[in-house]
């Protein structure tokens, strides 16, 4: 079941507020962009956020993640956008952790469990949409989104291209969910990785070790002079490469 909360116009585009409901009845918070002047079905990508931030990300502009310059890109070129809250975050109605933290150990799992059940009802929903052409979906993941990226292609999540933001790079992670540990059955797709040669979290070296490893022909990856938080460059070039691999 989808509920449709609200709809408003975007710097010209459609925005649409909804929650959609899995087998459980559990809600996940989404926004759609339209773009205005596509012809539906319409390629699309879904847009998911980092560790400490929400869907909010991809309608807001010069912020952390510059996502909503991204978005308004994707969207003139005629490449819509479902953006999702991952589990305990923004807008997402069981996010009561009572204080606890989703990134330490012991509750990741959880977290990492509710998220992926969150993003495969999305991905049920946006492939059945008729205004979106199943054959032709993206996944832009910034940070920790970019672990969820790899982990659903591996699994089998047909997307057509992938752009991994500053993805995290663990090179012994021995969980079942590490990106290291998500390689082998990744198929044949494009990927664009994007790093930061002074990101805070994330060491530059096991950056390039991680595209490195990476199984696939079509894959590109740049690097900026920057921290976490990606220079405003770095929209032009997703945007690009995005509309263009879908």
């Amino acid at each position: 079941m989808v509920e449709i909360l609200n709809k408003s116009e975007w710097f010209g585009h459609t925005l649409e507020n909804i929650r959609i409901y899995d087998a459980d009845s559990v809600s996940v918070p989404c926004t759609i962009l339209w773009p205005e002047n596509a012809a539906y079905p319409c390629r699309f990508v879904i847009a998911t956020h980092g560790a400490t931030s929400s869907k909010h990300e991809w309608t807001e502009m010069d912020g952390y993640t510059k996502g909503g310059n991204l978005s308004r890109l994707l969207l003139d070129a005629g490449v819509a956008l479902v953006a999702m809250d991952w589990h305990y975050h923004g807008d997402n109605d069981t996010r009561n952790m009572n204080g606890r933290n989703v990134f330490e150990e012991q509750y990741f799992e959880d977290f990492f469990t509710r998220s992926i059940a969150d993003i495969q009802a999305v991905i049920t929903y946006a492939k059945q949409h008729e205004k979106l052409d199943e054959n032709r979906m993206g996944f832009a993941g910034y940070s920790l989104a970019g672990m969820f990226g790899i982990w659903l292609s591996n699994s089998g999540a047909d997307f057509k291209t992938l752009l991994l933001c500053v993805p995290g790079a663990n090179r012994s992670s021995t969980t079942p969910y590490a990106i290291v540990n998500n390689l082998k059955n990744i198929g044949e797709r494009a990927v664009l990785q994007l790093s930061a040669e002074q990101d805070e979290y994330i060491n530059f070296d096991d950056a390039k070790w991680l595209f490195s490893q990476i199984p696939v022909k079509n894959k590109i990856f740049h690097s900026f002079k920057s921290g976490h938080s990606l220079p405003i460059d770095y929209v032009s070039i997703a945007a690009d490469w995005l509309s263009g691999e879908l």
